[in-house]
This record gives C-alpha cells, structure tokens and sequence, in this order.
C-alpha cells in the first residue's frame, strides 16, 4: 500500500522536537506517537530543494478520494498549535492524530487507510494543491 516515505530535513526536526514535547506533556494518544516516531526512523530524510512537488509535507494541501464511494475530500495537513476546534471544518488535519500521522509522507497516487467508526477506509491521494516544500 505505501512505500519508502520521504520527509524534509526541516519537517523531519520540527516533528522531532514537537513530538518530545507533545509526548513530555502527554498531549498525544501513546499509540500515535508510535506511529509518528517509526515513521520518522524509517523515512528517507531529504533536503527541501529535493522535496518531491507530489509528496505530503507539514502544511501541504491535498485532495483524498474514498476508494469506497469516490467522495472527494480536501485537507490541510498542520502543527498541534495550528489545530483547533474548528479545525475539521477548515480542513484541517493534525499531524499528531491517526488519520494525519498516516499521510505525512505520502505521495499523489498512493492509498493510505484509515480507520472511521471501527471500518478501514481507503483514500487515494488524488491531488497536491498546495506543498510550502515544492516552493
């Protein structure tokens, strides 16, 4: 389903550093910071003029596509201090939950799962609006 993941330098310290203060505070799910952490190990850390203009990075935009039912849908993926309560209705998806630590480092084209309501979704990344990387 997914394969090498790749992260900026710049994504991959920033993360870095959010990540032990989130996990300092208890402010994340233990199982999240799991994921996030072995993302980070097993991602092939590259510098930002080599950033891939189709690859999801800290603050890109993108169009998923439900497999399921070929709705469309549009996020934004943030920084926990970028999230807030209305964030959802914004598009915005935090790094630091399930669905957001499972495409940071995807790319246009490929499928990631999710879970919703206790059933696996899967969601094509269908587009790259935005990537601050790419710039």
């Amino acid at each position: 389903m997914s394969g090498k993941r790749f992260l900026s330098k710049n994504d991959h310290q920033r993360i870095l550093s959010t990540l032990e203060v989130s996990a300092q505070a208890a402010a994340v799910q233990p199982s999240i910071l799991e994921i996030i952490r072995k993302t980070l190990s097993k991602a092939k850390k590259i510098d930002q003029n080599q950033v891939p203009q189709d690859l999801i990075t800290m603050n890109s935009k993108f169009v998923l596509k439900d497999l399921g039912n070929a709705e469309a849908f549009q996020f934004t993926l943030v920084y926990p201090d970028d999230y807030s309560e209305n964030a959802p209705a914004n598009g915005k998806l935090s790094l630091f939950s399930a669905h957001g630590s499972a495409v940071l480092g995807a790319r246009v084209g490929e499928v990631v799962r999710w879970e919703i309501n206790g059933m696996d979704k899967y969601l094509r990344v269908q587009e790259l609006l935005y990537q601050p990387a790419a710039i």
